[in-house]
């Protein structure tokens, strides 16, 4: 009867994601399932795990107000989660501090800090810093293979066009009461970009609620892993994913139109775009032949946050009167490929499971997900150590999945799979551009769906197969992930005076800078099993396994079952000769029969679990 159960390793189950702007007089924020009003008596969606904060002051003041609204529940360095310090404190290196990192606490540090301070490793490193872009700062926590979560500050546009509102502050506000007592069925009450002062949600208090939502993604994922089973001999792939997330910010500050003799109505907006890589790896052994190599699962998630780009608005010039639309989200492409760390093609690169867009129905419905496994012999996670076993598990075989449910009724796509470099395309439809409104003081939201001016998100799936012709057993190679997106956003203007004269349909192109990551090297140990019978009428115990020459050493791995007649005791190992220790017992009294050992037993892989199984049995062991 088997009692319980020690691997080596043992890996645990896990689980597999708002905007910004800078504007002088930022708008109002709405995000579906939340709604913050930023003034005296703010409802913050506050984080509410403990947080301890440090010195900030290397942030700006805005920076530092948000981090300080986003966390109110502070505590000691040594009871908090999430742990915000400076370069001084890092280089303290507080027996404290070390303690809550090896604890698996998020470390919130400055841009340009000093990894090896803090003596982790520097995950947010594999990122290649894109031109023109520097870190504000980054998160790291060290669970698992490590996460990080770096917030980008925008970069220099150069000069922009200065031009001053083409409505007073007096006819703002007239056309502001008048406006807020009209609304629409939708209940949306009109705001410009460059007022409502009222309605103060700052840049950095809005990127920081992004930031929160990944660090609430993080901490449920912990709490799940932590508490979830063990599983016998069998890789939990999930567990093993490489996180890639990163949030970039980006403006438009455009004339949109400028009638004669009028000044030019200018509409400056920002927003932020999130994008995370879930990344599944694995590598199947040699003795697979043809389906040998490496195996890397993808899941995809990319996200405009449009919410601060949308502020349409009305103005008048004498006696004609406009309205401008924008900016609403128009249009993204995404391509991303797989190549080696020289940014060559990878010999031999192929789909195991190809893209999958969404499936799309009549109501609209989108679902991505599906099961992807592999049968064979395979070693899952990443090597930490060269050419030695890391991480991951052993397994004959493992299952990935992905599931995402959602509604987006106005956004199509297009899929281009036919090279290893998946390219999506996402663009808005249904947006109305209508001109014979009969009330200028007011704006239509109907004609703007709500992805295109609040959110949506993407989400696909594939998986790479590199061959074993390009990588071996043993192999430390490594590879990277790279993905290049761009996206558009769109404004229209309609002018009028005594008859409708003039409209017109503007796209801005914001082309995101190649985010690359070098990725882990998978673990290419070779491996096999050793299967132990129990031939005898006594219980047997305590099973250990030791490298062959290092019996009186330490066991490589052992297994605290109890195991009756008839049942096997399995073991996944490195390749190699080993030596078998157990203990036999008698079941009724508990009192030790003896301790054998069996020495030289080799270990190999093989195509499958019987071909890759060494079997031993309990008979045959030599008694100590």
């Amino acid at each position: 009867m088997k009692t319980s159960l020690k691997i080596l390793p043992a890996i645990a189950a896990a689980l597999l994601l708002v905007s910004c702007d800078s504007d002088k007089y930022p708008t109002r924020f709405e995000e579906e399932g939340h709604h913050i009003v930023v003034n005296e008596a703010a409802d913050w969606n506050t984080f509410d795990l403990p947080a301890y904060i440090g010195d900030i002051s290397a942030y700006p003041a805005d920076l530092q107000t948000a981090i300080r609204q986003f966390f109110p529940r502070t505590a000691g360095i040594d009871d908090a989660k999430v742990i915000f310090i400076g370069a001084a404190e890092a280089a303290a290196n507080d027996p404290i501090l070390q303690e809550a990192i090896a604890n698996h606490a998020f470390i919130v540090y400055p841009g340009g800090t000093d990894e090896s301070l803090l003596t982790i490793e520097p995950v947010y490193a594999l990122f290649n810093e894109p031109t023109g872009y520097k870190p504000l700062f980054h998160c790291h926590s060290a669970f698992g293979s490590g996460s990080t979560y770096t917030m980008w500050e925008e970069p220099e546009v150069g000069a922009l066009e200065q031009v001053e509102p083409s409505m007073s502050e007096a006819d703002w506000n007239a056309l502001v009461k008048a406006n807020q007592s009209l609304g629409d069925e939708n209940g949306y009450i009109l705001s410009d970009y460059d007022n409502l002062p009222d309605f103060n949600l700052n840049y950095y208090q809005t990127r920081m609620h992004t930031f929160v939502d990944w660090l609430e993604t993080s901490v449920m994922e912990q709490t799940m892993t932590k508490s979830a089973p063990y599983e016998d001999l069998k890789a939990n792939i999930e567990n093993l994913g490489q996180r890639l997330t990163n949030n970039f910010p980006y403006s438009l500050n455009k004339q949109i139109d400028k009638g004669t003799g009028c000044d030019p109505d200018v509409l400056s907006k920002s927003g932020s775009l999130d994008v995370e890589f879930r990344i599944y790896p694995c590598y199947m052994q040699s003795a697979n032949n043809d389906k040998a190599g490496d195996y890397y699962a993808v899941v995809a998630t990319v996200t405009p946050h449009n919410a601060s780009m949308w502020g349409p608005f009305v103005g008048k010039h004498g006696w004609t009167r406009n309205r401008v639309y924008g900016f609403w989200f128009n249009k993204m492409s995404m391509e991303t490929s797989l190549v080696n760390t020289d940014g060559s093609a990878i010999g031999g690169l192929e789909y195991f499971d190809r893209p999958i867009p969404e499936n799309k129905n009549s109501s609209k419905q989108y679902s991505n997900g599906k099961s992807v496994s592999i049968s064979g012999t395979i070693s899952g996670g990443y090597s930490q150590k060269q050419g030695g076993h890391g991480e991951g598990s052993f397994s004959a075989g493992a299952t990935w999945t992905s599931s995402t449910n959602y509604s987006l009724d106005t956004i199509d796509y297009s899929l281009d799979s036919s090279t290893p470099t998946v390219k999506y395309t996402y663009w808005s439809n249904n947006v109305k551009l209508t001109d014979d409104y009969d009330d200028w003081n007011k704006i239509n939201n109907q004609d703007f769906p709500a992805p295109c001016r609040t959110e949506f998100s993407s989400h696909s799936m594939w998986t790479w197969h590199i061959p074993g012709s390009t990588v071996k057993d043993g192999d430390t190679r490594s590879f990277k992930l790279k993905t290049k997106i761009t996206i558009n956003y769109a404004s229209w203007y309609h002018w009028r005076g005594s008859a409708e004269f003039d409209s017109n349909k503007k796209d801005y192109d914001i082309n995101l800078p190649e985010i690359s990551w070098d990725l882990k090297a998978p673990d290419r140990t070779p491996w096999g099993f050793i299967r132990l019978r129990n031939a005898s009428s006594s219980e047997m115990a305590h099973v250990s396994y030791y490298k062959s020459g290092e019996e009186d050493g330490e066991p490589v791995a052992e297994l605290t079952y109890s195991y009756g007649k008839g049942d096997d005791a399995w073991m996944a190992l490195e390749e190699g000769t080993y030596s078998v220790r157990w203990d036999l017992i008698n079941g009724d009294t508990q009192e030790k029969v003896g301790s054998y050992i069996y020495r030289n037993v080799k270990v190999h892989q093989g195509r499958d679990k019987d071909s890759a199984t060494t079997a031993i049995s309990s008979v045959d062991g030599q008694k100590e």
